[in-house]
């Protein structure tokens, strides 16, 4: 499905089941993206932490986000 992944970036990742998570796209791994440093986006801007690594199933993705370097609104 996807060739190449922003490994070690950080991007919002949409799912088909109506959740996105932002976080360092660690690694994909048989099926699955890892995810460190995550947190679940919720509706009207709410943001709740989780704990430990994300696993993410592939095909549950919808689209991925790159997310721009912090402060500088461009991606390099």
């Amino acid at each position: 499905m996807f060739e190449r992944y922003p490994e070690l970036r950080t991007v919002i990742v949409n799912t088909r089941t109506d959740r996105a998570f932002r976080g360092v796209l660690w690694r994909r791994r048989r099926g699955y993206l890892v995810l460190r440093n995550a947190e679940l986006l919720r509706a009207k801007g709410e943001v709740t932490p989780m704990d430990g690594e994300v696993l993410i199933e592939a095909g549950n993705v919808d689209f991925i986000q790159v997310v721009p370097a912090s402060g500088t609104g461009q991606v390099s």
